[in-house]
């Protein structure tokens, strides 16, 4: 699954300078099992960035990504998408090192799914590269959110997401 977000409004040129430039990554989505996904964020001149490795998240078997209701329902029916954010400051490690299996487990127990799950608690993580990967991309043109699932049997909805620059990077407004 890939999902496109074009910008425009920066000064020609413009690119992120430095991490700190970068406020933060969001999604608001649901997945019934984490341990299968690859999530990546590509900038408009291709460079990219690992926030989920299916590698490092294998550990995460057993965590849902939001309150994902998974029934297999034929059309997919989604459970409740929650909010995650990839920050330079992120108050939580990886995703794989936050599954319930993982280093420093931080998850809560699922309200929708009748099978029951540990869920992913939202907040502010690590991604799995370093966001510094990021530097030298462009500001203006298509950033790509790509979301791989290297395992059918499960399903997913992704809500919604976003990139959030830091606020001296937009252009002032004219009135």
């Amino acid at each position: 699954f890939t999902s496109d977000i074009t910008f425009t409004g920066f000064e020609p040129g413009s690119t992120l300078e430095s991490v700190a430039q970068l406020a933060s990554i969001c999604v608001s989505m649901e997945h019934s099992f984490m341990g299968d996904l690859d999530i990546i964020l590509s900038c408009p001149n291709g460079q990219q960035v690992s926030m989920v490795d299916f590698a490092g998240a294998g550990s995460g078997g057993a965590t849902f990504i939001g309150d994902a209701l998974d029934t297999e329902e034929v059309p997919p029916v989604p459970g409740t998408c929650l909010d995650y954010c990839w920050t330079p400051n992120a108050t939580n490690g990886t995703f794989s090192a936050s599954a319930a299996f993982g280093a420093t487990p931080n998850v809560q127990p699922s309200t929708v799914d009748p099978v029951g799950g540990d869920v992913l608690i939202p907040g502010n993580y690590t991604s799995e590269q370093p966001l510094t990967q990021l530097v030298g991309c462009p500001l203006n043109g298509t950033w790509s959110f790509i979301v791989i699932d290297n395992q059918g049997i499960d399903d997913g909805f992704i809500c919604s997401w976003g990139v959030t620059f830091a606020p001296e990077l937009y252009p002032d407004l004219t009135v």
